[in-house]
């Protein structure tokens, strides 16, 4: 599995057999994209301002499949499944190639047992970090420490060019994990096998 930040909360994410886009990030945030191709796209709510016409090609199907609400789906390969979270915001659980992603929009309450059930021990937690008040960094690491991700992702900071509200940047975060320095990297490339025994921060850089 091959895994790229576009910036604030969207991802591409390369599978054996799907290609899956999170909330491509509408001309409003500023940022400047490549043309997005997916098979599947994800949007988690009014937070993330994704806009799915942006992503207007499949890659393994005749058009790009656009998840948008609670529910099961089984798309090329990918299980998928949405939550319901506070102020119509969706959390969605992905297997893609035997790994289980776990994809949050915007946390202004907490989970219920059953979210959390839900979510438990999944191997890759993309997680926003740089929402302040709305949801703190202390708050993230809060959450980290129930799921116990093998692989945390952080999204939503400050980057060059995104003109969303004020942002925290990323650093806060990693403080707030007690991790002093982290070198950013391109791209996550993952598999079933290759994941770590421990906890792990992979901070990617945001490819716009």
């Amino acid at each position: 599995m091959e895994i790229k930040y576009l910036g604030y909360f969207s991802f591409r994410i390369k599978g054996k057999t799907v290609v899956l886009v999170t909330d491509p990030p509408s001309s409003s945030l500023g940022l400047k994209l490549p043309s997005l191709l997916a098979d599947v796209v994800l949007i988690s709510g009014k937070k993330a301002q994704g806009d799915p016409l942006l992503v207007n090609k499949a890659v393994n199907r005749e058009q790009p499949f656009v998840v948008d609400s609670p529910g099961e789906y089984e798309i090329g390969g990918s299980f998928i499944l949405g939550l319901k979270l506070e102020k119509d915001e969706n959390l969605f659980v992905v297997t893609i190639d035997e790994l289980r992603l776990a994809f949050f929009g915007d946390l202004t309450g907490s989970l219920s047992d059953k979210q959390l059930e839900e979510i438990d021990g999944v191997d890759i937690l993309f997680l926003p970090v740089g929402l302040g008040k709305i949801f703190s960094p202390k708050k993230a690491v809060d959450l980290i420490n129930q799921i116990e991700p093998k692989i945390i992702i952080p999204m939503a900071y400050q980057i060059p060019g995104l003109s969303s509200e004020e942002l925290l940047p990323v650093s806060e975060f990693l403080k707030e994990m007690g991790i002093e320095q982290i070198t950013p990297q391109e791209k996550l490339i993952i598999s079933k096998d290759k994941l770590p025994l421990e906890k792990e921060v992979v901070v990617l850089n945001a490819r716009n």
